[in-house]
């Protein structure tokens, strides 16, 4: 099967983090996963910081989104012109950023930040649970009865 898949750009704005946010969760709403709930939400807060951090850090130049399904895990792609690789860090407890990078981690199946020719690339798959096995009743009907 053929992966799906769907990108965009967006300006470095702080806006452009809510409605890149809305626009990735729309369309992987439109696959219709299994769970869809639960991994809505990952992908919603997992899309958020990586965009925020590329907001924040690269500055107002141009960003690309990308969201794939295949083998069972969503991957969010957040591209910007930073060469600036962040490092995730333990942020104190009253320091008001520094969680973003520790909030993918805890919530993605994989993720990592690979330079790119033109800046940086944060990426990070988030699974999707396998359908439930529902039994077929022709087969139940085979079955010897206890």
């Amino acid at each position: 099967m053929e992966p799906l898949r769907f990108s965009f750009s967006v300006a470095g704005t702080p806006h452009a983090v809510t409605d890149s946010r809305h626009r990735v969760v729309a369309g992987v709403r439109d696959w219709r996963l299994n769970d869809a709930d639960e991994v809505l939400d990952d992908v919603a807060l997992v899309t958020s910081e990586l965009l925020t951090n590329a907001v924040r850090h690269a500055g107002h130049g141009p960003i690309s989104v990308a969201a794939e399904l295949n083998d069972g895990r969503v991957r969010i792609e957040v591209c910007d012109s930073s060469p600036v690789l962040p490092k995730a860090g333990l942020p104190g407890a009253d320091d008001e950023t520094g969680r973003g990078l520790p909030i993918v981690a805890a919530l993605a199946a994989r993720h990592d930040v690979e330079a790119t020719a033109s800046g940086k690339r944060c990426w990070a798959e988030i699974a999707v649970p396998a359908p439930h096995a529902c039994p077929d009743a022709a087969v139940h009907a085979l079955l010897p009865r206890r």
